[in-house]
């Protein structure tokens, strides 16, 4: 595991690499990890989909975003585009984006609010600090990246997402072409989108704000 993770980001600092994982997995109930009694009584796993476009890293710039998960567990992916800046006599080159992870949804005990927590991998940004003055440099920035947020449902399949994502210089890839990246660094990311689950549930099913079941306590 160790020579992956080393292998992915390309990160000398693999100290910091373990404790952003382990933030990540510490959040996570431990009863979550299997079934909650709920879940095993509906029969099926709650699966749900759903596609968003917004702006951010979660969304590679300005672009679109695709989530699949059940109960608890989701998975995304992002693709999008970083517009040409000016900072100064800087030109910031505009860029196609990725980015990717795995999210954990937390039951707060409503059918329309679900905080989460996630991780990432991608695109952070395209930077330019004072500090680099005319030095040649990589300005696309990818690593690891950690976000913290909700996402609102609506009965009509309206999804708003809200959150924010935060890197730093000792999780990012490729670590010796932006010594000026900045210790930390936090964005907003926002995005809207549809319920895919929506199309393919049945009618009874329809009504359902998505994954209604979860209990991370297992009651």
């Amino acid at each position: 595991m160790r020579t992956w993770l080393n292998g992915f980001t390309g990160v000398k600092h693999k100290a910091c690499q373990w404790r952003l994982l382990l933030l990540f997995l510490g959040t996570i109930p431990i009863g979550a990890l299997g079934q909650s009694s709920n879940e095993a009584a509906a029969g099926s796993p709650n699966f749900y989909t759903n596609i968003n476009a917004g702006f951010g890293l979660l969304y590679g710039g300005f672009g679109g975003n695709l989530e699949g998960g059940i109960g608890h567990f989701a998975g995304f992916g992002a693709l999008g585009y970083a517009t040409k800046r000016t900072y100064d006599t800087v030109t910031i080159k505009p860029s196609v984006n990725y980015h990717f992870g795995l999210r954990y949804y937390i039951n707060v005990g409503s059918e329309a609010l679900f905080p989460r927590i996630g991780i990432g991998y991608g695109w952070i940004a395209n930077y330019y600090s004072p500090s680099i003055g005319n030095q040649l440099y990589d300005q696309n920035v990818k690593g690891l990246s950690l976000h913290l947020g909700a996402q609102f449902y609506t009965v009509e399949g309206l999804v708003f997402n809200f959150d924010v994502a935060m890197s730093s210089k000792l999780v990012i890839a490729n670590a010796d072409n932006h010594p000026s990246f900045f210790p930390f660094y936090a964005r907003p990311c926002i995005g809207i989108g549809y319920d895919l689950t929506k199309l393919f549930r049945d009618d009874e099913g329809a009504s359902r704000i998505r994954n209604k079941e979860i209990d991370p306590f297992g009651n």
